[in-house]
């Protein structure tokens, strides 16, 4: 299934960090995401999980609205 989502760039603090967070994520697949997490959890606050946490959740709710959008038609 491609997608069809070109929109007019936006820049605010919160796309660029969102664009350092792909980044991150991008630039290695043979990263171990959960020796990440469990990193984090360990050597940082507990407010940087439950942050990221919220991140993970919204950007699933984000993807299930641009799918049910996709298969309705609007892109």
């Amino acid at each position: 299934m491609a997608y069809k989502l070109r929109q007019t760039p936006v820049h605010t603090k919160e796309t660029r960090a969102a664009e350092r967070i792909a980044k991150i994520i991008m630039e290695d697949f043979a990263l171990d995401l959960e020796a990440v997490g469990f990193h984090l959890v360990r050597n940082h606050p507990i407010i940087v999980s439950r942050r990221l946490e919220v991140l993970a959740l919204s950007a699933g709710e984000e993807h299930d609205t641009m799918v049910a959008e996709f298969e309705k038609g609007r892109y």
